[in-house]
């Protein structure tokens, strides 16, 4: 759909009238998308400075020139979702930089390990007093490899020694399992999230509940600081959506994301728990399945299958109702 600009009032300024709102608008969005060629640049300004003369104007699908299009809405159709609460500024600070120096520990003792370990396992060989395979061309001594089943033919003062980095190997290993310790305690994932810890070396359900306590926090505080940008994500794709024509004009209502259960429950013991309190209506019905909701059962609409959950019970009571004989009088 197209919206046209308006009359243009004294001062020179054109409005718009948008489909989300009655008022007129005088903002509206540009897009320029364009490149240039490096020996077209100009060098006279600061290194951003590039100069519209050299550019290049990119198409869309549409066959438009992205030179100042207007994207006819008054809004830049951009969210930035942080992961954490940040004073400064509404960026926050990635998952990762706080990790960053450890994965880059690990990958460097990985490394060590795998070179340490190809020594352990192909050692270095030191020969001593050895009759060695001479090349008979050159007179020259030919290189020895160490396969199984070799043979070497050593003098009465002859020696054989290797290089053991069997020990190295082990601190190595050790020092990569302490890493990935580190790394579950800084991250706040446990180690049965990672994959590093059998179901096996669990003691018990309720001990590996106890270990998801960080990952918790953690999910919680993130979700926290995103919490303001979802609406405002589901607002722009519901003014975009008025734009195309897929919704009606007027004012949206406030969207928000809920989100169900990300850790494992134990569903059967949330269904019984949610029978029996409804049962002894010490819990609504709506309260009963956003629990089971919670659990991670497929309830798309709280209300709508409260709804049809007493629709059930009024039809099998009605049922029952006509099954009842009547005396005869």
């Amino acid at each position: 759909m197209t919206y046209e600009l308006g009359p243009i009032d004294e001062s020179g300024t054109a409005t718009r009238i948008y489909p989300w709102s009655a008022r007129p608008s005088s903002v509206t969005c540009y897009l320029t998308d364009a490149e240039w060629d490096l020996e077209e640049v100009n060098r006279t300004g600061t290194v951003d400075a590039l100069s519209l003369q050299h550019a290049r104007f990119r198409t869309n699908a549409d066959g438009d020139v992205l030179d100042h299009l207007d994207l006819e809405f008054d809004f830049i159709p951009l969210v930035h979702v942080p992961n954490t609460m940040s004073s400064a500024g509404h960026f926050g600070q990635s998952s990762l930089l706080a990790l960053a120096q450890l994965l880059d520990d690990i990958a460097s003792a990985d490394t060590d390990s795998q070179r340490a370990s190809a020594t352990t396992g192909s050692p270095i060989i030191g020969l001593s007093g050895a009759r060695l395979p001479v090349d008979r061309r050159t007179g020259q001594t030919l290189p020895v490899q160490v396969e199984p089943g070799i043979v070497w033919p050593l003098g009465d003062d002859g020696r054989l020694s290797t290089v053991d980095t069997f020990t190295q190997l082990a601190e190595l290993r050790a020092y990569v399992k302490t890493l990935r310790e580190r790394l579950s305690v800084v991250s706040r994932l446990p180690a049965s999230v990672i994959g590093t810890v059998s179901p096996a070396e669990v003691p018990s359900g309720y001990a590996l509940q106890l270990t998801f306590g960080l990952l918790e926090a953690m999910v919680r505080s993130m979700r926290l600081a995103r919490e303001a940008k979802y609406p405002l994500l589901l607002k722009m794709v519901q003014l975009l959506y008025q734009l195309g024509g897929a919704l009606p004009p007027g004012e949206n209502p406030r969207a928000t994301l809920s989100f169900g259960a990300f850790l494992p429950t134990d569903r059967a013991g949330t269904l019984d728990l949610v029978a029996r309190g409804v049962q002894a209506k010490v819990l609504s019905l709506e309260t009963g399945i956003r629990l089971l909701l919670e659990a991670g059962f497929p309830v798309e609409d709280v209300t709508a299958e409260a709804e049809r959950l007493r629709g059930q019970v009024g039809s099998a009571a009605e049922q029952n109702d006509s099954r009842i004989p009547v005396p005869n009088r």
